[in-house]
């Protein structure tokens, strides 16, 4: 401790302030929280107390040039205001007149922070800046002061400041908090107050000019000042430093990459206040759990001592990396010896350049490897645990930052998937990442990127479609019930109108009312459906908004007929509700089926299953060795999958048929499978956003697939769906062989019906000779009972 004048910045000191340096308030402060018991506190303020007692000067004006002779008692006064345990030469603290900038007694901790050893003169970092903004701040403080303790406002300055310089040794910036406790000065005035009414309020002052005009209203010449400010200083360089790479991650952009990781390594140097370390901060890129080195982020790596375009150089790192991420964990070399540099590659590159000592640190983000910091230097014995310590706080925002640069580049290559393909599944997913990568690797090298054609070669197709029987016929009878509630509904409405309003107008609009109900039952071309909506929607619902309108007390009549055709509510509506309500609960039952089957069958052999919405579900499925590089295939899996297809067409079957009592409006299903034993060479289509057969052979088998859906048996008018049915569609008898075998084993298994047809089908368009497969399906089979 020391009791050492010391003036800041007296310069700036406020005009015509009276003030002194007393121990009043303090001992005041002490006398009022004395209880006069046991305690170990209330002992030791009756102790300080009969020490200052000794001293009766000390509650009046104390000369700053005498406060040696009270060195114990201000020691005293610091134990009593701080922790027992505090080291006073790690905490700066002092005490100092009452609001000007002498203090006069203080830690080493303070006066080592202020005065530079060498010179013993103030160090040029703790001497303010701007003249009027340190005038403009202190006269901040004195009137927070004066309008708080005499006018009762309510505080609007802190007793805090941060105070940001660069230290002198270091060339890096420091970030201090300044706490001045007030709680031990009184303002007293020596004149008359200035009415409180004529003083601007303060909210009105925290500006440029406010408190200058303040100074003129109330100048602080009427007021003296007396006690000790109390200043505590926190180094928050830590806090400061964390926090400006966390405002670097929100203000993260990718156009300035390289800027971004800059920033970062200059807050990292300002987070240890060394300038001789070091720092690089990598995000590992992976694509199908591959590392790849981007051309987006210029690589910052000890081991990229050439061009990092180099490839040499790249492949090193790639090494490096590769290894790293097989075993991460902190590599530290405090020292680097010529041995550790012999058995290690990456270390002879840094020996090359000359540093000495040399750390890795895996960066993690959701318990999962993101990237990695190497920490470097050139200088021999400042590398050590304390630094790896004073990094800590910072680990979070790294590890966020990292991943946030991830995730662009994942966006990216995702971007580029969405924009130039479609949502993609697991099974080919991997095609579509390289050639979004080349795509990306283009872009950068040249200015210019070009999609490549996804395909894949010689896969074997399954096509089945699921369709709801008469879809097109259910669909016009409910919406036929529907107008014909809806004109007798407008027909009442438009007759209880006329009931109670005279308007000529009326007798024409029921006219026109039952002559489209009329006409309902015939069958209506689309120019006479166009006209039927053009009536409903416009005429009739103009007429009715206008009557009701200009005849304000019809709404009761009116309302009702618009409450009728609100669509998800209106009687009007009922029967379309009720048959979309139907139709959507067995496509979802079907399609959540699907979804769960298709996770199976994954699990056998990677293929690819692309499903379609019509009115009911219809699948595409593809496998084969293309689709799987890595796997080898075999028949044996496309045989596995042809008669998953047969069990899951029985039982879809049977689940629509469980659910026809639940449904509003009951609805069958029909099963169809087109049988293909031939591979097909299928490719992307950009335009469609799914595959497509590739080749004119190929194509036909799209064709195919297309106009079987209401094909009938030859030479009669019978569909070949049907429901309750499982219907396959096949040229060639061999192409059915192994259908057949596996029915006879579902029929074995109670699954089919013992009903199997053989049939030919009827000519299509450009399609000729095709015969067909039927079977019944046993919709009393219990899976339970035959497990």
């Amino acid at each position: 401790m020391q009791t050492m004048t010391l003036n800041i910045n007296e310069k700036f000191t406020l005009n015509k302030l009276d003030t002194a340096f007393s121990l009043r308030p303090f001992i005041n402060f002490l006398k009022k929280s004395l209880k006069n018991d046991s305690s170990l506190k209330d002992k030791l303020t009756a102790f300080l107390l009969e020490k200052m007692e000794q001293f009766p000067e000390l509650e009046g004006d104390i000369s700053v040039e005498n406060m040696d002779k009270y060195r114990d008692i201000l020691e005293l006064i610091f134990v009593s205001m701080s922790n027992v345990t505090e080291d006073e030469n790690r905490l700066p603290w002092a005490l100092g007149m009452p609001l000007r900038p002498l203090f006069i007694y203080g830690t080493d901790a303070f006066y080592n922070l202020m005065i530079d050893t060498r010179d013993k003169k103030l160090k040029k970092a703790v001497l303010p800046g701007d003249d009027k903004v340190m005038k403009l701040r202190n006269l901040r403080m004195a009137y927070t002061f004066i309008l708080e303790r005499i006018y009762n406002f309510s505080p609007f300055h802190k007793n805090d400041m941060i105070h940001t310089f660069v230290d002198e040794e270091t060339g890096l910036l420091r970030h201090l908090k300044i706490n001045i406790d007030t709680r031990f000065i009184e303002v007293t005035p020596v004149g008359p107050l200035p009415d409180l009414n004529s003083i601007a309020g303060p909210g009105q002052l925290d500006d440029e000019h406010g408190f200058e005009k303040l100074e003129k209203i109330l100048p602080l010449s009427i007021f003296k000042f007396r006690g000790m400010s109390v200043v505590t200083i926190t180094d928050e360089t830590a806090k400061y430093a964390v926090e400006t790479i966390r405002n670097t991650i929100v203000s993260h952009n990718m156009h300035s990459e390289d800027e971004c990781y800059k920033d970062v390594s200059k807050s990292l140097k300002t987070l240890v206040q060394n300038n001789a370390i070091d720092f690089n901060v990598t995000p590992l890129f992976m694509i199908n759990d591959e590392l790849v080195l981007p051309e987006v982020q210029d690589l910052k790596s000890v081991l990229m001592t050439e061009d990092c375009n180099s490839q040499a150089a790249r492949n090193a790192y790639r090494s490096f990396v590769g290894e790293y991420i097989r075993n991460p964990k902190p590599l530290i070399y405090k020292t680097i010896s010529s041995k550790e540099a012999k058995l290690y590659p990456f270390l002879a590159s840094c020996t090359r350049t000359g540093i000495q000592s040399f750390m890795v640190l895996p960066l993690y983000s959701n318990n999962k490897l993101a990237g990695i910091m190497e920490i470097f230097t050139r200088v021999p014995g400042i590398l050590d645990e304390k630094v790896l310590a004073m990094l800590e706080p910072a680990y979070p925002v790294l590890a966020q930052l990292v991943q946030l640069t991830i995730d662009h580049f994942n966006a990216a290559i995702d971007g580029v998937i969405k924009e130039k393909f479609t949502s993609l599944q697991p099974a080919v997913q991997w095609k579509f990442n390289e050639a979004a990568w080349r795509y990306i690797e283009q872009q950068e090298n040249t200015g210019k990127g070009k999609i490549e054609t996804i395909g894949f070669e010689d896969v074997y197709p399954l096509y089945g479609a699921i369709d709801i029987r008469n879809s097109t016929i259910e669909r016009n009878k409910a919406q036929l019930s529907d107008l014909q509630q809806q004109f007798a509904i407008l027909l009442e409405t438009l007759q209880e109108v006329k009931k109670h309003y005279t308007l000529a107008l009326t007798d024409e609009m029921i006219y026109k009312c039952r002559k489209w109900k009329n006409t309902l039952d015939d069958s209506l071309t689309p120019h006479g459906e166009v006209k039927l909506t053009d009536f409903l929607e416009k005429e009739a619902v103009s007429f009715l908004k206008h009557f009701k309108l200009t005849h304000p007390g019809s709404a009761a009549i009116v309302e009702k007929y618009f409450a009728a055709i609100e669509e998800t509510k209106g009687v009007v509506w009922a029967n379309r509700r009720q048959l979309e309500e139907s139709m959507q609960s067995v496509n979802m039952a079907v399609n959540n089926y699907l979804d769960l089957m298709k996770d199976e069958l994954q699990q056998s052999y990677p293929c690819y299953f692309e499903r379609f919405r019509t009115d009911g579900v219809e699948y595409d499925i593809y496998i084969g060795q293309s689709i799987a590089p890595n796997k080898p295939f075999d028949i044996l899996y496309l045989k596995n999958l042809r008669l998953w297809q047969l069990s899951s067409m029985a039982a879809i079957a049977k689940i629509t048929h469980e659910m026809l009592p639940k449904l509003s409006k009951p609805l069958e299903t029909t099963q169809l499978i087109f049988i293909h034993s031939s591979t097909i060479d299928i490719s992307f289509r950009n335009d469609e956003r799914r595959f497509d057969a590739e080749g004119g052979y190929n194509i036909r088998y799209q064709v195919i697939k297309k106009r079987i859906d209401k094909v009938h048996v030859a030479d009669t008018n019978e569909r070949l769906t049907q429901p309750g049915k499982i219907a396959l569609v096949y040229f060639n008898r061999r192409d059915a062989d192994e259908y057949i075998s596996h029915i006879q084993y579902l029929q074995e298994q109670g699954i089919l019906l013992n009903d199997l047809e053989f049939l030919d089908l009827e000519e299509l368009q450009g399609v000729a000779g095709l015969k067909a497969l039927r079977v019944g399906i046993n919709l009393a089979y219990d899976n339970n009972e035959n497990a």
